[in-house]
């Protein structure tokens, strides 16, 4: 998981403070840029930490990576993986979008680093909804939409926001990920003794913690702790069942 969020890190999917940008009918170009000090397993360090650069494009209801950055100031679903994504419904309760991107079959659930290895082209569709000012529910479902092996999964995913003045908030989020017996199998039977007995259903679960700051209207700093865990038939094979990640990053906006 990356992000809380759902395996999804998580990848993070619920909703944190409104943005206070004002909307406009003209169609442009935006971009952030940003970088990251990161550790993918805290339990490594120093050998998985390193600087990582943040990049995202957004033109109309189509982005790239993390496009503007308004999603991450209005949901919490901070991405910086490389899928096109587009926007297919955003309102200030409700965000739905639809993208495709390049996925490592043998990368296992919820990586974001770069992998060498067989790939596919992941279909993705991903819907959040601000259930009060505080809490938040997200739902993403993927399919592996060359038939490769990567199988289809849902993560769902809660949040609460916590906020502690008007510029800064914390997130908490939790989430699990329910996974096709392909997709399991696929994911994890380079890696794990068994993991071909694998099927179908939840095998995955996490939380995280995040802390975001605007300074202003483009720039604001951010940092997080997160923990992912194997569960059901995939935590009683043999190998590491659980991780704890870190991150603290820059990120400039374009408005």
């Amino acid at each position: 998981m990356t992000w809380v969020c759902l395996g999804l890190a998580q990848e993070c999917l619920a909703q944190t403070a409104v943005s206070d940008e004002s909307s406009s009918d003209t169609v442009q170009w935006d971009y952030t840029l940003g970088g990251t000090f990161k550790s993918s397993d805290l339990a490594k360090l120093p050998s998985s930490a390193g600087l990582e650069p943040i990049a995202g494009l957004q033109y109309g209801r189509w982005k790239l990576g993390i496009g503007d950055g308004s999603e991450w100031l209005r949901f919490n679903s901070f991405r910086k993986d490389s899928s096109l994504d587009y926007k297919w419904l955003d309102t200030r309760r409700y965000s739905l979008s639809l993208s495709m991107q390049f996925h490592t079959l043998t990368a296992g659930e919820g990586s974001d680093a770069p992998e060498s290895g067989q790939r596919t082209v992941r279909g993705r569709a991903i819907g959040n909804m601000a259930i009060t000012h505080r809490w938040s529910a997200g739902v993403a479902w993927t399919q592996d939409l060359l038939n490769k092996g990567d199988g289809s999964t849902l993560g769902l995913g809660v949040s609460y926001v916590w906020p502690l003045d008007s510029q800064t908030e914390m997130v908490l989020n939790s989430g699990v990920t329910w996974g096709t017996a392909e997709h399991w199998r696929n994911a994890y039977g380079p890696h794990r003794l068994g993991a071909q007995s694998l099927q179908t259903g939840i095998d995955s679960w996490g939380w995280g913690l995040n802390y975001k700051h605007r300074f202003d209207r483009h720039w604001a700093w951010f940092a997080s702790l997160s923990y992912a865990s194997d569960v059901g038939p995939l935590g009683r094979l043999l190998g590491t069942h659980s991780v704890g990640a870190g991150q603290a990053g820059l990120l400039y906006f374009h408005r």
